[in-house]
């Protein structure tokens, strides 16, 4: 797991991807990026985990099977699909794909932004079902304290004029780069915000990206928080 940040905002969703691929022991592997864009769709979608599956492979399996061409909620239903049949909780060694999928759209039957996660086994919260979609406006991942990116300020995402997705958005990336942790799977501990960081806009008209962090690392190293 690595970072993938979702907020959600009445107009807009957010989501905040980095570019590492980590061994066990905390070594870049590749930089590459984590977003799936779908702008028929007024869609984004993150992917972060364990595995040979990547965003690239995901998303080019998506447009070879046409699933870019369907609406919001037909694209929904075959993606949820496509997790459980490229992610099955039945494979093991080196075809187990363990991922978190978070998913930023507009929504123009509500009128406003909306977020959901999808997940295989053990790779969400506790308590909820894998390969179902759950809501969510806000998931911070690597999680952090609030006042450890932000002091004693008192900050609220998912209000525009609270959170500035762009300045604030580097502040709380930062606090997560600095965040040296166990992580799943036996990685070893260490900071796992590396390379470029992504910061992906869906709005009702627009899909923005803008890069908000150039972090110096390099394949072979670990990341030097």
């Amino acid at each position: 797991m690595s970072l993938a940040n979702l907020i959600v905002q009445p107009q807009a969703a957010y989501l905040y991807t980095d570019c590492g691929y980590y061994d066990a022991d905390g070594v870049i592997l590749k930089l590459e990026h984590k977003i799936m864009p779908f702008p028929n769709q007024a869609m984004a979608i993150a992917m972060v985990g364990a595995g040979k599956l990547n965003a690239t492979l995901m998303f080019d399996e998506i447009e070879r099977r046409g699933y870019d061409k369907l609406g919001q909620i037909a694209f929904l239903r075959a993606f949820r699909a496509m997790v459980r049949e490229t992610c099955s909780e039945d494979a093991d060694g080196g075809d187990r794909e363990d991922r978190r999928f978070m998913i930023g759209f507009y929504s123009h039957e509500h009128g406003r932004a909306l977020g959901l996660t999808i997940f295989t086994p053990g790779m969400g919260p506790d308590g909820k079902s894998p390969y179902e979609y759950h809501s969510a406006d806000i998931i911070i991942a690597p999680m952090v304290p609030p006042a450890d990116a932000f002091g004693d300020r008192k900050v609220n995402v998912t209000v525009p004029r609270s959170f500035d997705p762009i300045e604030d958005g580097k502040v709380l990336v930062d606090a997560q780069r600095r965040k040296v942790a166990g992580w799943s799977h036996g990685v070893a501990d260490g900071s796992r915000v590396a390379g470029d960081v992504l910061m992906t806009e869906v709005s009702a008209t627009t899909m923005r990206f803008e890069l908000i962090h150039m972090y110096p690392d390099q394949v072979g190293m670990k990341v030097a928080a």
